[in-house]
């Protein structure tokens, strides 16, 4: 039985806000807690451990975590990480609160059960990848539907950064009705993680971290283009930068290199595909962009921390540490 670790605040809010850096090399033990949380990777990478399975992320991975399941993390590098914490049970006054205040339509819910059913609806996400029935049906063997990891473009990852810091200046603030307020932004945050799942496009104000808004195109452009070769200068050139001032401003915001970043990008999108018994190892470097098998294998031994043939002689087998940087 693993350690509960308590909610993260001693006051009587239901939703807290926690924005935190890890070293590289960092962990943090097996553990479970009676409330949700959901995860956002903003920088760096990390090994996370949930439901049987380790799996690499990277900076736009976010999962959800229900109550009473246990799970790990291992900084594979220096990593940023932002947790959001909620008790959906204790957000019921949520829409008693907008039915007598906020707006005067009849069909607005008041009853605790319909929004309990509003939460519920939200919370199915929990599995926040698509499970189609075939899935269903069978052994699910996509270690990243098993954690239910969903990758969120990176405008959407920046949204959700912005609409977290505000959950947190409410917090701290302690403005008026402000419980009701991060009620209703973190119910915004799950139905963008709905929409992502689903791939409905959708645009929201852009957020003030500058320096990640300079190197917005070049994210769009290795999500849209890591099958390809790609160059540090034709990163850049996505955002409009010299490569040299690109590269410094790249690391400093994402924890990682430009080609470090797009070679993470690359073994995550691999391991689909050396799950699958009809796609060799070699077609499955050839299908995220990597044509030198040998080189394939060097970078997914030093991220997972084994060699591609024995991830896809035994996916479900838990990850060795892989090297740090």
């Amino acid at each position: 039985m693993y350690d509960y670790v308590d909610f993260p605040t001693s006051n009587i809010t239901s939703i807290d806000v926690n924005f935190e850096d890890y070293n590289s090399g960092a962990e943090i033990k097996m553990h479970m807690h009676y409330y949700y949380e959901f995860t956002l990777v903003t920088r760096g990478t990390c090994i996370h451990s949930f439901r049987g399975v380790d799996v690499p992320l990277i900076a736009g991975d976010v999962f959800l975590i229900p109550p009473h399941e246990p799970h790990a993390y291992y900084m594979h590098s220096a990593a940023s990480i932002v947790n959001c914490y909620f008790f959906p049970e204790r957000l019921g006054q949520f829409a008693e609160y907008v039915s007598d205040v906020a707006f005067e339509e009849k069909n607005i819910p008041s009853s605790l059960e319909d929004v309990k059913k509003q939460w519920d609806s939200l919370l199915s996400t929990a599995p926040l990848r698509n499970v189609t029935k075939d899935q269903e049906s069978k052994k699910i063997t996509d270690n990243l539907t098993k954690q239910g990891v969903l990758h969120l473009p990176p405008q959407q990852a920046m949204d959700v950064i912005g609409l977290l810091h505000r959950i947190q200046a409410e917090h701290l603030n302690l403005a008026f009705d402000s419980e009701y307020m991060k009620s209703g932004i973190l119910q915004m945050i799950l139905v963008i993680f709905k929409r992502a799942r689903n791939s409905i496009p959708q645009k929201l104000p852009q957020q003030p971290d500058q320096k990640r808004q300079l190197i917005l195109n070049s994210l769009i452009f290795l999500e849209e283009h890591y099958q390809e070769p790609v160059t540090v200068k034709e990163m850049a050139g996505a955002s409009s930068l010299s490569e040299s001032y690109f590269r410094g401003v790249f690391k400093e915001v994402m924890g990682l290199s430009p080609l470090d970043y797009l070679n993470r990008i690359r073994i995550a999108k691999s391991l689909e595909y050396l799950q699958n018994d009809d796609i060799s190892i070699t077609e499955a470097a050839l299908r995220v962009g990597i044509s030198d098998s040998n080189y394939f294998t060097r970078i997914f031994k030093k991220i997972m921390g084994q060699t591609p043939r024995a991830f896809k002689n035994n996916p479900s087998v838990a990850l060795a540490r892989p090297e740090t940087n």
